[in-house]
């Protein structure tokens, strides 16, 4: 192998806070894109230029959507190993970074400009990739801008600290809302559907803005990089997939990492499809109502509730992790998400339609916000502390990248599943669909839990 992949690799040995607030913007920053594009806008948006634009019905709209979505995560789970892998043999990894999000802010913007379903599709498959392949660079940095023993503080404060985004993003859109209407996605009679405040194209344009502005921070941390001659950068591509084929030969010996991205691969499905979904949910599947408010602006405030619970407790889930292990954190963040879903599930077939006020359905649901929105951002954070127990220093950029491989992959799972159950029960028993979808979501977590029970991490080997 060559001299780029054999030299040894140096992590950070001291925690700057100052560079750990550096990092942690970008958290921020990409939580305003995952938010607001993701869970708040992308998805009803088609919903309405399906059924408008082109006369297809909620189901087929929401199959498409589904269908589609899962091709992008397929996409982006092939290109995740590779970019784990350049990062790992250029040494690099915040320019890769800062290319991506440029992607990002440039084709996120352009969404509001067209109603066909087939260009914004397009616009949101590029955006959403480069979003996802930046997160494995940006993931990857962790290790050499903190201590090992850091590692899961930092990375609990990264996912904290970004969802600080979520709230000043959504408390910028709320106004907007009140002023431009909600988003009708689904109703009875097509001519009450309305694409409300997303009819007009610079509110997309408002959230990059947003984005750019949090994000400038990252240019300035410093990471720990490998130094790598000219001569030896023109063989970057061939010694990232040189070296790719050998981890990918390594991973299979190293069974621990081996059962462990199995393990991700189902209870990923659960955190991705509830971002991608969360909007729907609230506004169709719960039927929210009463005290005069919006059902758009109802969505805005679960939200910012979900993200306070996720603010307040995220870090506390990293120090849980550091303390007892990231097993045992995928047990509580799992069972954080099995009380939300059945919480769900309930209001759903039982109490729906539910009317906002001092009522035991409405302050359960405020209780599965909060518990998901826990759920969400500790999911990340057991992933990461996770892998910086299981890898290899000088591939951690790889088996993250192998790891969100295992989430990405999984995660097309979960739009198909929303997408056909929704097509095949809408008809019949309306917003009820969205209950069976997420109780097939509970069962595939619960299955990915019991796998990563048979993960036993060797502990003298351990990065911490």
């Amino acid at each position: 192998m060559s001299e780029v992949i054999e030299e040894e690799v140096e992590i950070e040995t001291k925690t700057s806070k100052y560079n750990v607030f550096k990092w942690s913007m970008y958290d921020l920053a990409n939580t305003v894109y995952s938010m607001i594009i993701v869970s708040l806008i992308i998805n009803r948006y088609v919903l309405v230029i399906g059924q408008v634009e082109h006369g297809m019905t909620y189901g087929e709209a929401s199959f498409v959507y589904g269908v589609v979505a899962a091709v992008m995560q397929v996409i982006t789970a092939i290109g995740m190993p590779i970019m784990g892998a350049l990062s790992d043999t250029t040494g690099k990894r915040k320019p890769f970074v800062l290319v991506l999000t440029g992607v990002i802010l440039l084709f996120s913007s352009l969404l509001g400009l067209f109603h066909n379903i087939t260009v914004v599709l397009i616009l949101y498959v590029i955006a959403n990739i480069a979003y996802q392949w930046s997160l494995a660079f940006y993931d990857a940095m962790l290790p050499f801008i903190a201590n090992p023993k850091d590692v899961g503080k930092v990375g609990g404060f990264g996912v904290a600290f970004g969802y600080l985004g979520t709230i000043i993003s959504l408390l910028v859109m709320f106004p907007l809302i009140l002023i431009y209407g909600d988003v009708v996605s689904k109703d009875a009679n097509i001519a009450n559907l309305s694409y409300g405040y997303t009819g007009y194209w610079w509110i997309f344009v408002v959230p990059m803005a947003l984005f750019l502005v949090f994000g400038i921070p990252l240019i300035f941390v410093k990471e720990k990089q490998k130094k790598v001659k000219l001569s030896e950068q023109k063989d970057v591509l061939k010694n990232t997939f040189k070296q790719l084929g050998t981890t990918f030969r390594d991973i299979r010996k190293h069974r621990q990492m081996l059962i462990f991205v199995i393990g991700y691969f189902f209870i990923a499905d659960v955190a991705n499809v509830i971002v991608a979904y969360m909007t729907p949910i609230v506004t169709d599947a719960l039927q929210i109502e009463g005290a005069d408010i919006s059902t758009d602006l109802f969505a805005i405030i679960f939200i910012i509730i979900a993200t306070v619970a996720a603010v307040a407790f995220t870090y506390f889930i990293g120090k849980f992790a550091e303390k007892y292990g990231a097993k045992n954190a995928f047990f509580l963040v799992g069972g954080l998400w099995g009380l939300a879903l059945i919480i769900g599930i309930v209001a759903i077939f039982v109490w729906a339609p539910i009317t906002i006020g001092f009522n035991f359905p409405f302050i359960m649901i405020l209780l599965m916000g909060c518990s998901a929105g826990v759920a969400l951002g500790g999911t990340w954070t057991a992933q990461r502390v996770m892998v910086v127990e299981l890898a290899p220093k000088e591939k951690f950029g790889e088996y993250f990248g192998f790891s969100k491989l295992s989430g990405k992959v999984s995660s097309a799972l979960g739009p198909i599943i929303f997408g056909a159950i929704l097509l095949a029960y809408d008809p019949t028993i309306g917003f009820k669909s969205y209950g069976i979808a997420m109780a097939v979501v509970g069962g595939i977590m619960l299955f990915g839990l019991i796998i990563i029970a048979f993960i036993r991490p060797d502990k003298s080997a351990k990065n911490y």
